[in-house]
């Protein structure tokens, strides 16, 4: 598939989304105890402001964007209005691997009020504390949403003569990048992985083979991101079960299944302590790297994308920078834009079970050695250089950049390709390296590196500046989540176990 000129012309009007999670903190760098801050609104209801595994784990969320000023200006007045109203002396962590962490018992999972929907969300998260520890669930990230305007798919189903609805036919090209996502996907922990250090409270009781840093650091010493290795946010259960890409229908059957299949290892725990024994309790606990997703406010995913097909993508391997005030900035969503739509117009054969297990290496390598020099990746023709490996896609994805330039009149996706390309020259330019360096040259651990770097972006979030508008607009939406809480909340009229039977049924055949 080519991006012709008429294509060119559409990409103005791809959407872009950002959620990133962060946490909660003291000035001590230890975990807040206190609960989700009322004058931010409502977790359960805001559409911006609200919580993920944690009661003290914010998720602060963007709408889709054309305009990747506008995205950016949005999140960074969510950074701003949060840090204004968060209780005294509490920080946002800038790191994605947690601060200093007190016992299980003292990690609150979120708490969302008394409705059915709030019980449903939280009995869910106590599956997922059951099933992985509540260690790993305090890990945060940024999920990247992407999305191709309609017209694009329009014109390229009208040049590729496609006998396929437009739906279909949308939904089959976003599972052909999707394919290329996971295949190339290592080298986003390798150009912005910024977790090879932590907190040694996280593997607390725990088997690793980390070295130590100073008393209270933890670190691998050519690792990239710790996030996405198996020390991080994984589930060694979905992966015994990898699942099949190739289609919408073989992608929903593969999940329908997972979501059906009682688990021999989660079948000790009893209805009390998850929604159910299966290997995964819901969609939302499939742990990929990325993955399609449609808008749907009344099904569930599963059933929203068998009737209405793909929508656009998240991609879910981006670490939270902690140099970055917000965590990520203009440049590395230039770049992130040129790999998505490369990966959505270069060849993308089906993932079979062989390069699947050779992909999960890949990323474990990268993950924890990724800048180790020579260091060679598995891949389907033998063992190769990560940097040459690298620079070769890199050089590929320059005329999606051109393109990209030449749509947006600017020079900026080339140049992002460009500052990137250099990183596999001198590792010493990636965040992680940064990450271990500044520890080395300033004598302080993880905890108090990324506490300084936190109070630095505190600084930032509560000086930028908001438009009397928007902080107005903010507070009402601070005001309509507590009532539409409370309204939910009034409105429950079923028992919970009938809500939850319906929530969790499948009504689409897939």
């Amino acid at each position: 598939m080519k991006l012709n000129h008429d294509l060119v012309g559409t990409l103005g009007g791809i959407r872009r989304g950002i959620e990133k999670e962060t946490l909660r903190t003291t000035k001590r760098g230890t975990l807040a105890q206190t609960p989700h801050p009322k004058s931010l609104g409502a977790a359960l209801t805001h559409p911006f402001i609200t919580t993920d595994f944690a009661e003290a784990q914010l998720e602060l969320i963007t709408p889709a964007f054309t305009d990747k000023l506008k995205m950016f200006e949005h999140l960074a007045s969510l950074h701003h209005f949060v840090a204004t109203e968060l209780p005294q002396g509490e920080t946002l962590w800038a790191g994605s691997l947690p601060p200093v962490l007190p016992n299980d018992d003292d990690i609150t999972i979120a708490q969302y009020g008394t409705s059915n929907a709030a019980q449903m969300k939280m009995k869910y998260r106590l599956g997922l504390a059951n099933r992985y520890g509540k260690r790993m669930q305090t890990i945060s990230g940024i999920h990247y949403n992407f999305s191709f305007p309609e017209v694009f798919w329009q014109q390229l189903h009208a040049h590729e003569n496609s006998e396929q609805t437009l739906s279909d036919f949308i939904s089959e090209k976003y599972f052909h990048m999707i394919r290329n996502v996971i295949r190339h996907g290592w080298i986003i922990p390798f150009l912005f992985g910024a977790s090879p250090a932590v907190d040694k409270s996280y593997v607390l009781g725990r088997e690793h083979h980390l070295e130590a840093m100073g008393d209270d650091t933890l670190y691998l010493p050519w690792a990239t991101s710790l996030r996405l290795s198996n020390l991080g946010y994984t589930n060694s259960e979905q992966s015994n079960y990898p699942l099949n890409y190739d289609s919408k229908m073989a992608y929903l059957k593969g999940v329908s299944d997972l979501l059906a299949m009682t688990s021999d290892k989660y079948r000790h725990l009893d209805a009390s302590q998850q929604l159910n024994a299966s290997v995964l309790q819901l969609e939302n606990e499939l742990y990929s790297s990325v993955r399609p997703k449609v808008v749907s406010a009344e099904l569930r995913p599963l059933d929203a994308m068998c009737q209405h097909g793909v929508e656009y993508v998240e991609l879910r391997t981006v670490d939270n920078n902690p140099y970055l005030p917000l965590g990520i900035n203009d440049m590395q969503s230039h770049f992130l834009d040129v790999f998505l739509t490369h990966c959505a117009v270069s060849s993308s054969p089906s993932l079979t079970p062989q390069e699947f297990a050779i992909i999960q290496q890949r990323v474990e390598q990268v993950a924890t050695q990724g800048r180790k020099p020579d260091v060679l990746l598995p891949t389907l023709e033998g063992e190769q250089r990560l940097a040459d490996m690298g620079q070769t896609l890199l050089a590929s994805m320059k005329e999606v950049a051109a393109l990209f330039d030449t749509a947006f009149n600017t020079q900026a996706y080339s140049l992002s390709v460009s500052l990137e390309r250099q990183k596999f020259a001198d590792t010493s330019l990636t965040p992680s390296a940064m990450l271990l360096a500044d520890m080395r040259a300033t004598g302080l651990g993880y905890r108090a590196l990324v506490q300084r770097l936190s109070d630095g972006h505190m600084l930032t979030h509560t000086a930028h500046s908001v438009s009397d508008d928007t902080r107005a607009e903010l507070q009402q939406w601070v005001a309509k989540s507590l009532r539409d809480q409370e309204t939910l909340e009034r409105a429950d009229d079923v028992p919970f176990d009938a809500f939850l039977r319906r929530k969790t049924a499948m009504t689409c055949d897939c």
